[in-house]
């Protein structure tokens, strides 16, 4: 069930935004950021670490993050993942919790959520990460 940011071309015609990612250019580098902006990225759990890697993930401008946790949001979420509510709790996998957060974040990132059941098939046919 993918979702995604309105994604911009930055990584196929190699253009950086550098108002954007003026930090990053300064300890990186042009390079370094073209390779991050066509790197495509699974992160599998959205506990309280997880959650913090993805954001930094979309903020670091990676091409695609999937994101994978069908574990239901609970209670003890609420403390560590800031994109989960109380309205979430025990309805909603904590992917689908912070899909429509992550999806602002960085307009050239594309985000996605997926099953754990479709985790193999991406494995097996890294080009459905795109």
């Amino acid at each position: 069930m993918p979702s995604t940011a309105p994604a911009a071309a930055a990584a196929t015609d190699g253009a950086i935004d550098e108002a954007l990612y003026s930090r990053q250019l300064y300890v990186l580098g042009h390079e370094a950021q073209r390779r991050m902006a066509a790197s495509h990225v699974l992160l599998w759990g959205l506990s309280g670490l997880g959650i913090e890697i993805a954001k930094n993930l979309v903020l670091a401008g990676v091409k695609s993050l999937t994101i994978v946790d069908d574990s239901l949001v609970q209670w003890s979420d609420l403390s560590a993942n800031f994109y989960a509510s109380p309205q979430d709790v025990g309805s909603r996998s904590r992917a689908d919790a912070a899909l429509n957060h992550l999806v602002t974040l960085n307009p050239y990132v594309s985000v996605h959520s997926t099953t754990c059941a479709d985790v193999d098939a991406m494995i097996a046919d890294p080009t459905r990460l795109k």
